[in-house]
């Protein structure tokens, strides 16, 4: 997969200034694999976070690893340490479990205690394997859980939809949180005054910012351009566990 190819998969994320960005990085390949994040939102007329926010829309986790894949396209015969990807899932496990010591969740395990129903919506295959896990740790507590599907058009999504009230909860798993569908999905939930609670890979993005609550696991690619489509997983089963069991403490304290 192309650079190219990565900007349409996203293109309907990418606001004027992201275009902007897109462009100078067409027009300028190799001048990209040795600038540093502020030295390209400089020479964008933009911010270092507005460069972040960019690359993480495309699914990077940062400027860096887009860095890394230019550095690729214009040199693919480039050895790769195989080694590398295998690290990263250690390296997702730490940093996703220094989150969940820092974190305290009780407002949500309150709202969860208290909520009429609870309902769970995952875009992708992967996210509704993660969202399938949450039910069934839920269903074991004693709090079951209705998936929905994730589609704003189907009959199924509005029939439940219509039974939604503010007394309900909604659990969102995305890995980017940017997908352009899911928003068509919150736009429908907001006007229902439900509780959402956003579980997404760890970086800003427009999911965590629309819910009432954001949870958070890390996730990253694979360091070879050539394996594009692979991605570690393991680290939101980590949270979703942790979150589940931290629910179960929290009743017993209560």
């Amino acid at each position: 997969m192309l650079f190219s190819d990565i900007v349409n998969q996203h293109y309907d994320n990418l606001n004027e200034i992201d275009l902007q960005m897109v462009q100078y990085i067409h027009a300028h390949p190799k001048e990209m694999t040795t600038m540093g994040t502020n030295d390209f939102a400089k020479i964008c007329h933009s911010s270092k976070s507005t460069v972040i926010r960019f690359t993480q829309k495309l699914g990077f986790t940062g400027f860096s690893e887009l860095r890394n894949f230019l550095k690729w396209q214009n040199n693919p015969n480039e050895a790769v340490d195989e080694t590398t990807f295998k690290k990263r899932i250690f390296s997702d496990a730490e940093r996703t479990i220094n989150y969940l010591k820092d974190n305290d969740w009780e407002n949500i395990y309150r709202a969860l205690q208290n909520s009429r129903n609870v309902y769970l919506l995952g875009t992708g295959v992967t996210q509704q394997n993660q969202a399938a896990e949450l039910q069934r740790l839920l269903l074991l507590i004693g709090k079951p859980a209705q998936m929905i599907p994730a589609s704003s058009q189907s009959n199924e999504f509005k029939r439940i939809v219509e039974k939604i009230t503010a007394e309900d909860l909604i659990f969102v798993l995305s890995l980017s949180g940017e997908n352009q569908h899911l928003f068509n999905v919150l736009n429908v939930l907001s006007t229902h005054r439900s509780t959402i609670v956003s579980i997404t890979n760890m970086q800003n993005n427009l999911l965590s910012g629309r819910a009432d609550y954001s949870l958070y696991a890390s996730s990253s690619r694979s360091p070879n351009p050539t394996d594009w489509w692979l991605q570690t997983a393991s680290s939101f089963f980590l949270l979703i566990e942790a979150f589940a069991f931290g629910y179960v403490d929290y009743c017993r304290r209560k």
